[in-house]
């Protein structure tokens, strides 16, 4: 069932013998860990099954943002006589990542497909197979955040919200990006400061974004809806049928293995 944030005050209110929270998805933001750890409570996501969707959902942002494909439309459907804006290519841009796990290595893979240059910013490079990820040997890591933020054409994040991450992008750091860039979020809304963004949207330093969450959700900034350089979807990156039967079905998965052995295939805290 859906019962909104499960903090300290929500978990109050359940039952003594409470053992395991099961999230339907690879964020688990809405749960307060450190308490259910506190209480010995187990708490479980489903991390991998969600990346190609989300994937798909930064890519269909990123062209529509670099074919005014939004803009296009609305005046089409409006009867509106405006004449269509030149797009870009992505081939040759530059595609910076900001967080390689499984969903950013599922839009490198795509980008790279499209022509486009990756590289990533991580807490440190990521280790693979070549044998399994061979595409990831074209992808290049760069070592510091504003490092990448000055080399990419286009940023699209992909980290999880936490202390840490929390308006990860404010003023700084689309000031630090190329002047005409393109900034892409599919993670968590908190991540970037929306006031921020909008400021640098207005000004033209970004040169269009395309977001799938909001810091505010379900409210959205009015100026980003406003805003024919904003491709926008209502948190729909991990939304399809296949996807929410895999989601579903690691789900079930975890709270069967927990009753009959005692153990789960994706824990997020432990103690």
């Amino acid at each position: 069932m859906t019962v909104g944030r499960v903090d300290k005050e929500a978990l109050s209110h359940f039952p003594e013998g409470l053992e395991l929270i099961s999230s339907v998805g690879a964020g688990y933001d809405f749960v307060d860990a450190d308490v259910a750890t506190k209480n010995k409570q187990w708490v479980t996501n489903t991390p991998g099954v969600v990346d190609d969707a989300t994937a798909d959902a930064t890519i269909l942002l990123l062209l529509s943002i670099l074919r005014h494909q939004y803009e296009a439309e609305y005046n089409m459907r409006h009867g509106i006589p405006a004449k269509p804006r030149i797009g870009r290519d992505p081939t040759d841009m530059t595609l910076g990542l900001v967080g390689m796990g499984g969903i950013g290595k599922a839009v490198a893979k795509r980008a790279l497909a499209l022509g486009m240059k990756v590289v990533y910013h991580n807490r440190k490079p990521v280790t693979f197979d070549p044998a399994v990820e061979p595409y990831l040997a074209e992808v290049t890591y760069i070592s510091t955040l504003d490092e990448l933020l000055a080399a990419s054409d286009v940023i699209s994040v992909h980290v999880p919200l936490s202390a840490e991450t929390r308006h990860m992008f404010g003023p700084a750091q689309f000031q630090v990006m190329k002047a005409g860039s393109y900034f892409l979020n599919t993670s968590r809304g908190p991540v970037v400061n929306e006031e921020a963004l909008v400021q640098a949207l207005n000004s033209g330093h970004i040169a269009g974004a395309g977001l799938d969450v909001f810091e505010h959700e379900p409210k959205v900034h009015p100026e980003l809806l406003q805003n024919m350089n904003v491709a926008l979807m209502p948190h729909l990156g991990a939304f399809t049928v296949e996807t929410i039967i895999k989601m579903e079905a690691l789900t079930m998965k975890n709270i069967d293995q927990y009753l009959t052995s005692g153990t789960l295939l994706t824990p997020v805290n432990s103690f």
